[in-house]
């Protein structure tokens, strides 16, 4: 048995990865579509249709255009100190501009144009179809001022205040005159609003005017009278306190003058009172020292005595002279003694005068405070009355004064509302472009034909050429066999449909085309895979080799076949085998007795001399499966089996064993540990991939060596295929001939 040695001689083989994903990259993406070019272009060139076809249908629609300036802060022409009377002094800038946007549509604006126009009985703006004219009836105003606002668009500028105001309409000359209206109408309708609220502030102010100038004479009379009534001057009595408070403290200011002056005359009287006036000598107190009288007799009485002292010293007591000096100091004693009477009176009547002053000063201040008292006792009704005429004299001046500015406002007569640009006619409809649409349906197209491209590639999960098969399952693939024809001498699906050459009876079978066609395309593609293998071990070559799939009804029986066929024409012993002991076919094949066979030489029933049957093929022999037995699983994996693999291969070159499929049973893994190599089949467009992984990854859980796969029953007209035309017939026979 040349298992082992053909494995490792095998080796230098390397293979992928068995795949687990099946992510589309970038390019099998562009692959698919191009594989698809009709489905996707079919899908294009309907949208582009669809789109055109919609295009025609569609009516014209044309678009006017008016541009407004919305001024939140409206001209003041009477000068910023003049308040006007808005709706808009209690909004904010964002208000202001979506309130104006919701009234330019509004149903009022609207059921006026309405009305103007009599859009409500005209067909074109209705767009009543021709069809149906005759029997046309106007709507109500409201449906049509519905319809109106449909059609009407605001769309504000932004940072600015500018408004740009548009309608559309199947009518070019109608879509400027209603647009026109429209603007026409809401500038009026704003006008008018803002006329009305002036004449309704105005009258309400007049009437406030009035009342109010009524409650600021009733509160001047009341005053007035309370002054006359409290004996109160025009002054105010803020100034009346003010010049109390004056008083007081002037008053206060001469009453301790005084009182410090009496203190003084007091202490001087007191010390007057001491002297004593019957001694001159005593006439230079420092109380009498002020006194230029007394002075004057106290200088006059000094000399006097001295001169009375030098005449008695000269004349004597009697002497005239004497006498008459003595005289002369003795009236001028008695004037001092009058001097200093007077001096005494004067500063007890100085002292008895600013006591008399004291006490009036006292008697004013009493007559002050109690004025002050007085105040005080009708100062709050007083400023009640006086605060309720200045409230009310401030109030009527501000309700006067705005009164006079809404009238003015009101006369005046201007909007805040400008229109910037009038409402053109339109020279040429907005839509529908056909250009656009039928660009937006190419791209539209385009993308669904590859959304449909890509899920027909991904719904179709089988295999279907050979880079698939390798990148997939992970194993080379070492050839592809074209389809049969239905027919038995008819061997091409779609090419060179020509009649086959007669072939005996013994090769009509499908599985014999090989042997029937030698120089067909299935034979040439046979032929490619006994090269392939040979090439992938030629020190070494494959002698024993299971043909087996993952299913059933994938063509392993054909390519099995085929292989031997092949292998034997190269001049080569072959031995074909069919273990499949479930369902054999073929003893059908090659229309042979299955009486003897495997299962009769495991069991011991027939010598292998007997099994082993020619064929009408040179140099092939067949080794039939036998009798079904019960336990096919067992005998393939019994010891004589092995027994008989290692006998077959010493008597043939090659050996090709037909097992069945690994999914539904476990025979064709157990087959696989006694081969030097398997070859799995698959269907193109048939086979699935989940199940070819799986046959995969069966066959490397048992260690077997996969020689590589074969796609089985390709259509090689397909787009698919373009690379291997070589399995054409017209190509195959191209070759041969230029050979």
């Amino acid at each position: 048995m040349l298992a082992p040695e053909n494995a490792t001689a095998s080796t230098s083989v390397v293979l992928p990865p068995l795949a687990e994903e099946d992510a589309l990259t970038p390019g099998q993406f562009l692959r698919t579509a191009r594989k698809h070019i009709l489905l996707f272009f079919a899908c294009v060139l309907s949208v582009v249709a669809l789109s055109a076809f919609w295009t025609m249908s569609q009516a014209r629609i044309y678009r006017s255009a008016a541009m407004l300036r919305l001024d939140p802060n409206p001209p003041r022409p009477l000068g910023h100190g003049v308040e006007l009377v808005t709706p808009e002094d209690l909004w904010n800038r964002h208000e202001f501009f979506e309130s104006e946007f919701r009234i330019m549509r509004s149903n009022r604006v609207a059921t006026a144009v309405v009305r103007t126009l009599g859009l409500n009985a005209d067909p074109g703006f209705l767009r009543v179809k021709q069809s149906q004219l005759a029997s046309f009836k106007p709507i109500d105003v409201d449906d049509a001022a519905a319809v109106l606002i449909s059609r009407l668009l605001v769309e504000p500028v932004r940072d600015s205040n500018l408004v740009t105001v548009a309608y559309e309409d199947t009518d070019a000359k109608r879509c400027r005159i209603v647009l026109q209206t429209t603007v026409q109408t809401y500038l009026s309708q704003n006008l008018d609003s803002r006329m009305a609220l002036s004449t309704s502030a105005s009258q309400w102010l007049n009437g406030q005017v009035e009342q109010l100038k009524g409650e600021l004479e009733k509160s001047e009379i009341a005053l007035n009278s309370f002054r006359k009534t409290n004996k109160v001057l025009s002054i105010s009595l803020e100034d009346r306190h003010n010049m109390i408070s004056a008083s007081l403290e002037q008053l206060e200011r001469q009453t301790t003058d005084l009182k410090a002056k009496r203190d003084e005359l007091s202490a001087r009287h007191s010390e007057l009172s001491k002297i004593d006036a019957t001694d001159p000598m005593q006439a230079g107190a420092s109380e009498l020292l002020g006194s230029n009288v007394l002075s004057t007799l106290r200088t006059s009485y000094d000399d006097q005595n001295e001169k009375l002292a030098e005449l008695l010293a000269t004349y004597g007591d009697g002497n005239p002279r004497v006498i008459g000096a003595k005289n002369r100091v003795e009236k001028t004693a008695e004037a001092i003694k009058r001097e200093i009477s007077n001096i005494k009176a004067a500063a007890a009547s100085d002292l008895r005068k600013i006591d008399k002053q004291l006490h009036s000063a006292g008697e004013r201040g009493d007559e002050i405070r109690k004025q002050a008292h007085e105040l005080q006792d009708f100062e709050v009704p007083y400023n009640q009355l006086q605060r309720t005429r200045v409230n009310n004299e401030k109030i009527y001046s501000l309700v006067l004064e705005r009164a006079r500015e809404t009238e003015l406002t009101r006369m005046m007569n201007f909007n805040n509302v400008q229109t910037i640009d009038e409402p053109l006619e339109p020279k040429a409809p907005i839509r529908p472009i056909a250009s656009v649409n039928i660009s937006v349906g190419a791209i539209i197209g385009i993308a669904l034909g590859l959304l449909a491209t890509l899920a027909r590639e991904l719904s179709d999960r089988s295999l279907k050429t050979p880079a698939e098969l390798e990148s997939v399952l992970g194993v080379s693939c070492i050839g592809l066999l074209p389809a049969i024809s239905s027919k038995g001498n008819n061997y091409y699906r779609r090419y060179g449909r020509r009649k086959a050459p007669e072939v005996p009876a013994t090769l009509l079978d499908r599985d014999l085309i090989v042997a029937a066609q030698p120089e067909g395309g299935i034979a040439e593609a046979s032929r490619a895979i006994r090269t392939n293998l040979n090439f992938m071990s030629p020190d070494h070559p494959y002698r024993t080799l299971v043909v087996t799939s993952a299913v059933p009804q994938e063509g392993k029986t054909t390519v099995a076949v085929s292989l031997a066929t092949v292998l034997a024409q190269s001049g080569q012993r072959v031995l074909l085998v069919d273990t499949d002991l479930r369902r054999p076919r073929l003893h059908r094949t090659f229309r042979m007795h299955n009486d003897i066979g495997v299962s009769m030489e495991v069991t011991g029933q027939a010598p292998l001399d007997e099994c082993i049957r020619a064929t009408p093929i040179e140099n092939l022999s067949l080794l039939t499966s036998g009798p079904i037995p019960p336990n096919p699983a067992e005998i393939l994996e019994s010891e004589r089996f092995r027994q008989l693999v290692e006998e077959l291969s010493k008597r043939f070159d090659r050996i090709v064993f037909d097992s069945p499929p690994l999914l539904p049973v476990t025979d064709g893994a157990i087959l696989s540990k006694y081969v030097d190599g398997v070859i799995l089949v698959t269907w193109g467009f048939r086979t699935q991939r989940n199940a070819a992984r799986h046959a995969v990854r069966l066959l490397r859980d048992v260690k077997a060596h996969i020689v590589g796969a074969v796609l089985n029953a390709v259509d090689v007209g397909r787009s698919e295929y373009r690379e291997y035309q070589y399995y054409r017939r017209d190509a195959y026979y191209s070759a041969a001939t230029e050979t």
